[in-house]
């Protein structure tokens, strides 16, 4: 994945205008949008003789996402990046002359010390006008809890209806119910449903239902 980031000098720090904006740099590479690696585990236990438990686990490590709903949710004002504390204690939504804005370290293009406040929307909207794309590169690397189900299989026999129905098991199924570990904070790396990353889609949903299976 290449885009729009921000220009460093030799040793990592920004390199800043003389008003703290950043200074683009054409086609950054940011990673591969393929995963190192990914897998799964599926376990079945049975216990008390008529109970099974049904755990569906998968995860994926490595790889980098580019998201829209990042991107314009933060220029918006959206995010939750758009209304924290700067390191004055005040709100980043503040105006600069009032303790507020965003604290911008870096260096200029000569290598001379860059330390200033920048108003809030003014630092967002940089990133959307000198189309910077860094900040809204993500890591898909999660662990999910992606499927897991209580049955318990019915004593047929003892309901008297084993001449007709030779087993069934009644179940509760939750699908998508805990993102266990992820390394994005904001989103759910494993909902992700294009190929180069989260395009404004829906959040992921998560369900219950009851399953009955029966075998004749």
């Amino acid at each position: 994945m290449f885009g729009g980031g921000i220009k460093r000098n030799a040793e990592g720090k920004p390199v800043l205008t003389s008003d703290g904006f950043f200074i683009k740099e054409d086609n950054v590479n940011f990673g591969s949008v393929l995963p190192d690696y990914t897998g799964g585990v599926q376990n079945t236990f049975n216990f008390f003789k008529n109970f099974t438990l049904n755990v569906n686990i998968d995860f994926s490590y490595g790889g980098k996402f580019f998201s829209l709903s990042d991107h314009w949710g933060t220029f918006s004002g959206l995010t939750s990046k758009t209304a924290v504390l700067n390191d004055k204690g005040n709100s980043i939504r503040d105006r600069v002359r009032d303790g507020g804005g965003v604290h911008v370290v870096g260096v200029d293009t000569s290598g001379k010390a860059i330390d200033t406040y920048v108003e809030a929307q003014d630092y967002f909207h940089q990133f959307r006008s000198a189309n910077i794309s860094e900040v809204f590169i993500h890591d898909l690397t999660y662990v999910k809890l992606r499927e897991l189900s209580f049955g318990y299989r019915l004593p047929v026999d003892k309901m008297g209806i084993s001449r007709y129905i030779k087993n069934a098991t009644i179940s509760v199924i939750a699908r998508n119910p805990w993102l266990i570990y992820s390394k994005t904070k904001d989103f759910d790396p494993s909902e992700i449903s294009n190929v180069y990353g989260e395009d404004g889609q829906l959040p992921g949903t998560r369900s219950m239902g009851i399953n009955l299976r029966i075998g004749f």
